[in-house]
């Protein structure tokens, strides 16, 4: 895979233009999800940071369990989860 220079000059450094950043996004997101951080800058002025984002779960609240909660037993239907796992299995 060839690069071209201001890719690499990009991979050197920790900061770039909002012209840069437009330019080359696939390259610092790749960059940025192997843990790198950058700083976007605007007239050499600091206005965003690209840093990866933290792992973390989704956690669904329990719908079925809140609806029990308010109406009682009179409720009938899935739960979130159960919806959830039915939806992607259709995928």
């Amino acid at each position: 895979m060839t690069q071209k220079p201001y890719a690499l000059l990009l991979c050197v450094m920790k900061t770039c233009s909002i012209m840069e950043a437009q330019h080359n996004l696939a390259a610092l997101v790749r960059r940025v999800e192997v843990g790198g951080e950058f700083v976007i800058t605007r007239r050499h002025k600091p206005v965003a940071r690209l840093v990866p984002l933290e792992k973390q779960t989704l956690v669904f609240p329990d719908f079925k369990a809140r609806a029990h909660k308010i109406w009682g037993g009179a409720w009938q239907g899935a739960g979130s989860d159960e919806l959830l796992d039915e939806s992607r299995g259709a995928q």
